[in-house]
């Protein structure tokens, strides 16, 4: 009995010893330190991270004390040189107390060659906590998506044959051209079934992509009904594309033609000298050099008569 009571007495005393190491362990400065992570101060809101290409863009920044109170506080934002900052990136608080804000409002620039990247910026903040002697920092990333722009126009349209005959084919052409900075990927172009035209009938052009300043031709034929009456109509052209965003869009041109039940007949143009002597004798007098041109056509013939007749004689003779 003896001998257990010792070892009992023994473990409980290992125990104890292990148990107040553990906690020395546990609760050591050396340890608390080591897995402590720095709170940050400040917190960063920006009104957009999207800016349009070959335009400038308007940046709402706010800097706002979220933590301790700061002293001698100095800011810097740094943008990718790829982006070109319009006004100051550079802020200065000798005091900044828990819910004050910097609001910054900054302009940037991208340019075309920008469009359809992501760019990155840093802000960096420098200060001293309340109860701290030394400088401390913290750095922010800010991202900016840059967009590019479509801008489709159709232009030059044409129709022939105008005027067409019901239940004839037409063809309507043109040009697509693009004033944006990015392709229009996936272009097709079509013609909206607006009586006379027959809606089956319709042969939509694929264009595909249409890069920015290469005008881009198309051609769409489509069947004027056979019941069509004599008239002037209207119609659309539809050229559909698809953005950087894999967004649809549509553009439309107005088309007139005209229907005619026959087509007009073409009289045969007279460009004879006796012609137009006959059709506008006055006009034709009125000019000398035409005058003097058929004076001398009717001499040489009455010579070459002559001529014709003496030889005629002479072989008689």
């Amino acid at each position: 009995m003896l001998s257990s009571n010792k070892c009992f007495r023994s473990l409980d005393i290992r125990t104890a010893v292990l148990l107040v190491l553990i906690g020395l362990v546990g609760f050591s400065p050396l340890t608390v330190n080591s897995h402590a992570v720095a709170s940050s101060n400040l917190s960063i809101t920006s009104s957009t991270n999207v800016f349009v290409a070959s335009t400038n863009s308007t940046l709402m920044l706010e800097i706002t004390n979220v933590g301790k109170y700061l002293k001698e506080l100095d800011v810097a934002l740094t943008v990718p040189s790829s982006l070109v900052l319009f006004g100051d990136n550079h802020w200065i608080r000798s005091s900044f107390a828990h819910g004050d804000a910097i609001r910054a409002n900054l302009i940037l620039f991208a340019p075309s060659s920008a469009a359809g990247t992501t760019v990155q910026g840093s802000i960096v903040a420098q200060y001293k906590a309340a109860g701290e002697t030394t400088v401390s920092s913290e750095t922010h990333a800010i991202s900016f998506l840059v967009r590019g722009w479509i801008d489709i126009t159709v232009y030059e349209i044409t129709v022939d044959p105008d005027p067409a005959l019901p239940g004839s084919e037409i063809t309507i052409s043109g040009n697509i051209l693009n004033r944006g900075v990015i392709p229009a990927m996936y272009t097709n172009v079509t013609v909206a079934t607006e009586s006379p035209l027959v809606k089956d009938s319709v042969k939509p052009t694929y264009v595909g992509e249409v890069d920015p300043n290469a005008p881009a031709p198309f051609s769409v034929t489509v069947v004027v009904d056979s019941g069509a009456t004599e008239g002037s109509y209207r119609t659309t052209i539809l050229a559909y594309y698809r953005d950087d965003l894999q967004l649809d869009h549509a553009v439309a041109a107005p088309v007139s033609f005209t229907v005619v039940l026959e087509l007009p007949k073409t009289e045969t143009t007279k460009t004879g000298i006796i012609d137009q002597l006959l059709s506008n004798p006055a006009q034709l007098l009125s000019n000398p050099t035409a005058v003097i041109g058929i004076v001398a056509v009717i001499v040489l013939l009455a010579i070459v008569v002559y001529v014709r007749r003496r030889k005629r004689v002479t072989a008689q003779e």
